[in-house]
């Protein structure tokens, strides 16, 4: 059916590449997002031709991940109780489209509770009993509750107009992670798991949760049928959870809306202890359009290395959906955020070296072009994550980032935007479940380090999806963990 006629936002094909429509015509996916607005560069890269905004819609005032001593970046709108407070998002929008009156928002909307209903709710909370645990409906029930109430807030705005979408985010770091990032191994679990066997695995008898420390072993896990279930488990409920609540946003918002998620990181996350090697049910979720991951962090963004998604994007396109890549490429201008902001990190925590700059703009430049290189080649949409604001203050990016955005519309006119790849690489995030947590390491991430080196482009796909496409290359590659001992087997 032609969708010519369709109003609003949606993803359709161009070129062979699932990619961002408006009203039935392409719409450059480019967008920028900054967690800290005092810092903002709005009005740069609205002169940059950008017209894609994202910004950060806390509902609970917590901080993104479970680190200690961080402070939030604001007030949540439930963290009163009484009534949703929506004066902190309508201020957010108003900011943007003071700046760029002829915006479109893509609000990131953090589903965390708040801690009243944490306090009301000890039974629910995560493996290390201070966040929400994602196996709990109840959690999702008063998530669902709190996202229809935004987006009826904002059908009722006078910017309702203005809005392309929502990034559902939850979990760890808003990537859709178990906040102990141990599985969620917790009481909240137990009924969850016991269900789950009961409908998946009927063969197996609901006995407690694992033993997870059997992970540190050296030795293969293959046979631990009860503890590969859990982790299944660990993984799908987490997805199911994102689904559902993608489901709900797009009934709420109705059509012409776009619904994303972060999701499916085995290609850069192997361990299944985070919960998020579960990317075939996002896949089947129509609900939701675009599945999202930052730019890879392999080797800490070595130079020399494929900054590639963190999941399989081929089967993300083959599947009809966007991949819309996170690009939060540090500069020269880089600090860290208690230095830039001591506010939110008085005692300085996040001082690891993934959060120092690059040494001058040159090299800011180059890392810049690279990562925006990697989208535009993969049809990827993108936004520039400014973290802590001010890293791309410099009219010398900002003419690069004017340059990125013409390049990447004009693309969206080109009959032919395909991957003209030859070989396809093949992973499965099911294999993890039965290796120990150094197997899992050694597993997969050399060998991506080694295909970005290979000197000819690779396509990277979900097994599931081996006989849909294997036919189509001259060349396939099987990264698959146990079948293979953590190499990869080309045939």
């Amino acid at each position: 059916m032609s969708r010519d006629n369709a109003k609003g936002f949606y993803v359709d094909m161009c070129g062979g590449v699932p990619t961002l429509f408006r009203d039935g015509k392409p719409f450059p996916g480019a967008a920028y997002m900054t967690y800290l607005e005092k810092y903002a560069r709005y009005e740069d890269f609205a002169r940059a031709g950008y017209r894609l905004f994202s910004f950060p819609a806390l509902c609970a005032g917590k901080w993104i991940s479970a680190t200690k001593g961080l402070r939030p970046f604001g007030n949540g709108i439930f963290d009163g109780g009484s009534a949703p407070d929506f004066s902190g998002f309508d201020a957010s929008v108003r900011r943007i489209l003071d700046a760029c009156p002829e915006a479109y928002l893509l609000p990131r909307v953090n589903l965390s509770a708040p801690d009243r209903w944490l306090r009301e709710h000890p039974d629910q909370t995560d493996g290390a009993g201070e966040r929400e645990s994602l196996f709990s409906q109840l959690w999702l029930q008063n998530a669902e509750y709190m996202l229809r109430e935004l987006i009826a807030h904002v059908k009722r705005s006078n910017y309702r107009d203005r809005i392309a979408g929502y990034h559902l985010a939850g979990g760890n770091t808003e990537e859709w992670f178990h906040f102990d990032m141990n599985a969620g191994a917790s009481p909240a679990a137990e009924a969850g798991f016991a269900a789950f066997l009961r409908n998946e695995h009927p063969d197996l008898r609901f006995d407690g949760l694992p033993d997870l420390s059997l992970l540190n072993g050296e030795g293969p896990l293959h046979g631990s049928a009860y503890l590969a279930a859990y982790l299944e488990y660990a993984s799908e409920a987490v997805a199911r959870a994102a689904a559902h609540l993608a489901r709900a946003a797009k009934d709420a918002a109705g059509d012409g809306v776009v619904i994303g998620v972060f999701g499916g990181y085995a290609l850069e996350v192997p361990s299944p202890l985070y919960g998020t090697h579960a990317l075939r049910t996002l896949l089947t979720c129509d609900a939701i359009d675009f599945i999202c991951s930052p730019n890879s962090y392999l080797g800490l963004r070595d130079p020399d290395a494929d900054w590639t998604e963190m999941y399989a994007a081929d089967s993300v396109r083959l599947h009809g959906k966007l991949c819309m890549q996170e690009c939060d490429i540090r500069t020269h201008l880089t600090k860290p955020l208690g230095d830039r902001a001591p506010e939110y990190d008085p005692g300085h925590i996040m001082t690891a070296p993934i959060w120092h700059g690059l040494p001058d703009r040159k090299t800011a430049i180059q890392a810049l072009r690279k990562s925006f290189c990697r989208q535009f080649v993969r049809g990827n949409g993108f936004w520039w994550f400014d973290m802590w604001g001010g890293w791309y203050d410099d009219p010398v990016l900002t003419a690069e980032m004017r340059r990125f955005r013409e390049i990447y519309a004009a693309s969206l006119l080109k009959p032919e935007r395909r991957s003209v790849a030859e070989i396809a690489v093949f992973i499965d995030e099911t294999a993890f479940r039965q290796m120990t947590d150094c197997e899992t390491r050694n597993a997969f991430c050399g060998q991506r380090a080694a295909l970005g080196r290979i000197g000819a482009p690779y396509d990277m796909y979900d097994i599931s999806d081996f006989s849909a496409v294997y036919r189509r290359y001259r060349g396939v590659i099987l990264c698959t963990g146990i079948m293979t001992g953590g190499a990869a087997a080309a045939i």
